[in-house]
């Protein structure tokens, strides 16, 4: 259908709405003895419609201030499929800034209804318009809801349209529902507005609304992942609490279960049920049981266990019970009121969802459990990769980095899932959407949310710290390194997918953003952030000047795409004289670099952040980068091979220590196990990438509560590297989107005394990747004092195999390089290796080394 009208909203006439401001304002950290209480209901608005025959045809397009759920004589709507298997779009229409655009969601109605009189009812929450996750900044305005559609009978046609005929009230069995603090489900209630106690009243036409309505089809939907649930790993039944000599004791466990079955329990009213999945996952429970009519059941949700009971190591309650004071004020809870069906009956939250790795379930009175499941709710994006190496820990490392993709990209890129907060900051975003975009298919899903950064960009032209915007104050946007993801993350999605539409419909928001920049004194990004999390702390400045600095550098190249890709000639000269105004102005700020940060010859801030920003936006000559990469790795040594850096120069580490021939230095960095280090976590148990290093340790316990996510991504951005260089696969800049691929893997030959004590040399590493042209396959293993490449390329390769500098030891697949038709590349000598280009096709290219 074409694109709905978009002027009759509906709301509940003359209903009160809840004020909201900054929800962080005197935080009240959660507890399990917080209650999540039963209100009146959430919007309901309906329409009934009375049809003689099965309609030949009814669909419905409808979208809502909130989160909205269809259902259909009580039957929740979603896509019937072929087999007759339903699927569900979850928490419609997701998140954008609401003020400029909405996304619509349409729907065959034909399998729902029936002859006689149907019921069409929308059932409507606060979701991201309202509650505290707004921080009231769409005016704390009541829900509301939109519809448009037909059902044609008999040559009649019954419109769906709001601008008629509904009606409105707050009632059904959500009672409660929140993103930040949960749902309350009381099943005793018909769904769907079929309740036949609802005081209902014709719904109140609102003011027509003036922003865009896309089809949700544009972009990935959130919806359940079956392929990526999680069962329970363990189950134990416990009741209260007995003296272990701590502030909370430990748990009195009645009885442990593990394995398939094992939450399949009876559960009395004086005892707690803990599910432990395995997996910090983010999405809901799905439980089916056996109760008494009206039992209460309630879900309690955390990502870690309490370990001693101490509050001396940061425990809030008993050792072996669930962890909550990280979620801060977040509730985190589902209670479920049974309805007593005599069949049993099943559950999962459609309002809101969770972080966790473990639930504690208890009950008011004797219930059964049949089964649960650890729901996994998320944006569809397709993954399109594998990576597996001889180092079990690095491979935990690619899986928690993979995990916290999954749970944090849910309709915007999150911070993190579980806390008050849940929002899509812009420095963590563009740190990791190059490993996103190894991980899955993420083009449509950035895309949309850049959209979301260009509908939410201040009239000056800032770009704000989280998007979609709720943050009013001007210092919440333009700061360095987040505000720059404004310009950043269009320019590494075209060269990952090749389609500079990406960059075309972002160039005047980002032209805004780069005027803004220009107009502040002193010029550049603000420096609210500096390198957030950092152990040695470098001048935030400095780390503005340099993002400033990198943004013109990546405008000039994307000036220089446009021209090139223009379709006519005025077009093609307006991006060539825009190329031409930021060379010139990054040749400015380097020279303004150089005379503020330079003196003997030398950076005058010298921390690895400093380095790493210095050589990566390319503000350094050729003599001067050899001095600064020095210098990093004699900092990197004198650190013991120990990272100091915080979300800046962590995103950009072992990227930039491969690009300029430090890779023994990323290894160790990499495959380090004390604190700070990737591998740090692994060991202390993370199966998600933490916001800390040191969020939770073996030796002292949990970490500072005001700020302890234990699935925040901005750290798992070094699997951009693990791809890129690791196994090898990295884009071509001059032929973007992988139609030609750059070979590059850097095989762990550290000599034996550089490997850092209690670090083993890697041996292998298999990596798959699914690029837009096809699929590459990589690999490569040393054997036998050898060095083994494998791949598979569906496109044109250049490989470029470091450490390779004697070609009378090379073969190419069993043939000695001299003897193929391949040859290397000359005039790159500085990269001491072997540089040469081949067609797509399968290789086993041996080095021998000695």
């Amino acid at each position: 259908m074409n694109t709905p009208d978009i002027s009759c909203f509906i709301t509940i006439p003359e209903s009160e709405q809840k004020k909201f401001g900054n929800p962080w304002t005197n935080i009240e950290k959660n507890s399990k003895s917080k209650k999540l209480l039963p209100e009146n209901g959430i919007n309901l608005f309906k329409k009934t419609i009375c049809i003689s025959a099965i309609p030949e045809s009814a669909f419905i397009s409808a979208t809502a201030f909130g989160i909205f759920d269809l259902f259909v004589n009580g039957r929740r709507v979603g896509t019937v499929e072929k087999n007759g298997s339903e699927t569900f779009d979850e928490l419609k229409p997701g998140w954008t800034d609401y003020r400029k655009r909405l996304f619509y969601y349409s729907y065959n109605l034909v399998p729902y209804l029936c002859i006689g009189e149907n019921t069409v009812c929308a059932c409507v929450s606060n979701g991201w318009w309202n509650g505290r996750i707004s921080f009231g900044f769409y005016g704390n305005k009541q829900c509301a809801f939109y519809a448009d559609g037909e059902i044609v009978s008999c040559g009649e046609k019954y419109s769906l349209s709001t601008s008629s005929g509904w009606l409105a009230a707050i009632a059904g069995p959500v009672l409660t529902a929140d993103i930040w603090d949960g749902e309350y489900y009381d099943a005793r209630i018909a769904p769907g507005g079929m309740a036949s106690n609802i005081d209902w009243t014709p719904a109140k036409l609102i003011e027509p609304y003036t922003g865009a309505l896309n089809n949700s089809d544009e972009y990935p939907r959130i919806t359940a992942r079956p392929a990526l649930s999680k069962k329970p790993l363990s189950a134990i039944c416990y009741s209260g609490t007995k003296d272990n000599g701590t502030d909370f004791g430990e748990i009195n466990t009645v009885c442990a279960r593990t394995g398939s079955g094992c939450e399949t329990v009876s559960l009395f009213p004086f005892q707690t049920l803990l599910i432990d999945f395995g997996q910090n996952i983010v999405g809901r429970p799905r439980i089916k049981l056996h109760a008494r009519r009206g039992t209460e059941v309630i879900f309690y949700f955390g990502e870690l266990l309490n370990d001693t009971g101490m509050r001396s190591r940061g425990n809030d309650g008993p050792k072996g019970s669930i962890y909550v004071e990280n979620y801060r004020s977040a509730l985190a809870k589902a209670v479920y009121i049974a309805s007593g069906n005599d069949n049993g009956e099943e559950y999962f939250p459609t309002h809101t969802f969770f972080g966790f790795r473990y639930i504690e379930i208890e009950c008011s009175d004797d219930i059964y459990i049949e089964t649960l499941i650890g729901e996994v709710l998320g944006s569809d994006t397709r993954e399109v990769s594998s990576l597996v190496t001889s180092n079990g820990e690095i491979n935990r490392l690619y899986s928690n980095i993979l995990w916290g993709q999954r749970g944090n990209y849910l309709s915007i890129p999150t911070d993190c899932p579980q806390r008050d907060e849940r929002l899509g900051w812009t420095g963590d975003t563009q740190m990791f959407c190059g490993a996103a975009a190894y991980n899955a298919n993420v083009l449509s899903f950035l895309r949309k949310w850049l959209r979301d950064m260009r509908d939410s960009q201040s009239e000056e032209g800032g770009y704000c710290d989280v998007n979609p915007r709720v943050f009013t104050n001007s210092g919440n946007e333009a700061n360095a390194a987040w505000g720059d993801a404004g310009i950043i993350i269009p320019y590494k999605m075209y060269i990952f997918y090749g389609d500079e539409t990406v960059i075309s419909e972002c160039f005047a928001s980002m032209e805004k953003y780069m005027s803004l920049l220009a107009s502040l004194e002193p010029k550049g990004p603000r420096t609210a952030y500096g390198d957030w999390l950092c152990f040695e702390k470098t001048d935030k400045r400095y780390i503005a000047d340099c993002m400033y600095a990198y943004d013109t550098l990546l405008m000039s190249k994307m000036c220089s795409v446009l021209s090139e890709k223009a379709d006519n000639c005025e077009a093609r000269d307006f991006y060539a004289l825009r190329k031409e105004h930021y060379s010139s102005l990054f040749s400015t700020l380097r020279s303004e670099f150089y005379n503020k940060y330079f003196s003997g010859g030398e950076l005058s801030v010298k921390t690895q952040t400093s380095y790493l920003l210095a050589i990566k936006c390319g503000l350094l000559d050729n003599s001067e980068n050899g001095k600064a990469v020095k210098m990093l790795k004699k900092k990197i040594a004198e650190n013991k091979y120990v990272l100091s850096t915080g979300f800046v120069g962590t995103g950009i580490l072992n990227m930039t220590l491969s690009e300029n021939g430090l890779d023994d230095e990323a290894y160790s960095l990499l495959m380090q196990t004390e604190c700070p280090s990737w591998l740090y976590s692994v060991r202390q148990g993370a199966t998600t990438v933490w916001e800390r290093w040191n969020s939770y340790t073996l030796k002292s316990g949990f970490g500072d509560v005001s700020m302890n996510s234990f699935n925040h991504y901005a750290y798992g951005a070094v699997g951009e590297w693990m791809f890129a260089f690791m196994a090898g696969i990295s884009p071509c800049e001059d032929e973007p989107g992988f139609k030609k691929l750059v070979y590059c893997p850097r095989p762990d030959l550290r000599p034996a005394e550089k490997i850092p004590e209690g670090q083993m040399r890697m041996s292998f590493v298999q990596a798959s990747f699914n690029s837009p042209h096809g699929k590459i396959n990589a690999e490569w293993s040393i054997e036998n004092n050898a060095v083994c490449y494998r791949l598979s390329t569906p496109v044109p390769v250049r490989f470029d195999l470091v450490g390779v500098t004697d070609e009378s030891k090379v073969t190419i697949n069993s043939i000695p390089l001299p003897d193929t038709d391949f040859i290397p590349i000359s005039g790159l000598a500085n990269k001491n290796g072997l540089i040469f280009e081949a067609p797509a096709g399968e290789y086993n290219v041996i080095s021998r080394q000695g």
